[in-house]
């Protein structure tokens, strides 16, 4: 069943950086925050934490967990401590005037792994411990640990690309566990791809299939449309779990940028769904186990030499 919304702008078409010029200026200080990230996720030497994955075969593979579930992950402490640092002063200058910084003078406390750790998991009682302990408040660290643990899942997606199980029929991520940030229907052909928002792993799914509860009786499956733009963007809803997903027809597949950027120009598309009792989970369908540790400074030292 289609629905058609008048109303509804159409900065969503526009992906990448073209999108920031029609963003409203208050998601400004986010975009800083999130370029700061999507640059450091550029540097391949992140992918020296991806850890390797034992060779199995499809049917040896549980057929709900995601990649990144039981890793064990070496990081290079002054890398990741860094970035958390650069992400931390860029929130500080973006800040309006008058606001309180997000690092107070204990801020040199904080852990960067665990934070990570801790991000990458979800795990937000972690994150309030940290956040004590340096003195900060929890919820602006937990979005600056979601921002620092990009490069790091990015890399992990980039180097198990070939290694996301054949079977996936999952609507959430085959490599960190998170619900899709939006759906493609790619090239002339429309198929389906899910992206996700944490570290761009891109998955097929039916069409005709709710990426939160599985539900396929076409009946139960609907769009909200925009009007004049069924053939870009739409809403896909589901009457049996309320849940929505935004869609967007592209030629090839987007980058992490895109996807973020193409996330953001669309809150538009949210508002709607919204308005309508229609809502995404609030909590991951996997909750991921795994561990991580500092690598050593000789290994970092190496790690560094061997990417540049």
């Amino acid at each position: 069943m289609q629905r058609t919304t008048s109303g509804i702008g159409t900065a969503g078409r526009l992906p990448g950086y073209e999108t920031q010029g029609h963003l409203d200026q208050a998601w400004r200080p986010w975009i800083k925050l999130l370029d700061v990230a999507l640059q450091a996720a550029e540097d391949s030497a992140w992918s020296s934490a991806v850890p390797e994955l034992p060779a199995r075969a499809d049917a040896a593979w549980p057929p709900y967990v995601p990649l990144l579930e039981g890793a064990s992950i070496r990081i290079d402490g002054r890398r990741a401590r860094k970035l958390v640092r650069e992400l931390l002063h860029t929130a500080d200058h973006a800040r309006e005037d008058g606001a309180a910084p997000v690092t107070p003078g204990r801020g040199r406390r904080l852990d960067a792994v665990a934070l990570l750790h801790a991000a990458i998991m979800r795990d937000h009682d972690a994150v309030e411990r940290i956040a004590k302990r340096a003195g900060m408040e929890s919820q602006a660290l937990e979005v600056i640990g979601q921002l620092a643990a990009t490069p790091l899942l990015h890399a992990c997606a980039q180097q198990w690309r070939e290694r996301v199980p054949s079977a996936w029929t999952h609507g959430y991520c085959p490599v960190c566990a998170a619900w899709p940030a939006l759906s493609e229907l790619r090239g002339l052909e429309r198929s389906r791809r899910l992206r996700c928002g944490r570290c761009a792993a891109d998955w097929p799914l039916p069409v005709l299939q709710c990426a939160y509860c599985g539900e396929a009786d076409h009946g139960k499956l609907g769009t909200l449309t925009p009007e004049g733009e069924s053939q870009t963007r739409r809403v896909e809803v589901c009457y049996t779990c309320k849940g929505y997903l935004k869609t967007f027809t592209s030629l090839r597949p987007m980058t992490l940028r895109s996807i973020a950027m193409t996330d953001l120009a669309s809150i538009d598309l949210d508002l709607i769904a919204q308005e309508r009792t229609y809502a995404r989970p609030s909590q991951y369908a996997h909750r991921l186990s795994l561990t991580m540790s500092r690598a050593s400074a000789r290994l970092g030292a190496l790690d560094a030499r061997g990417a540049s």
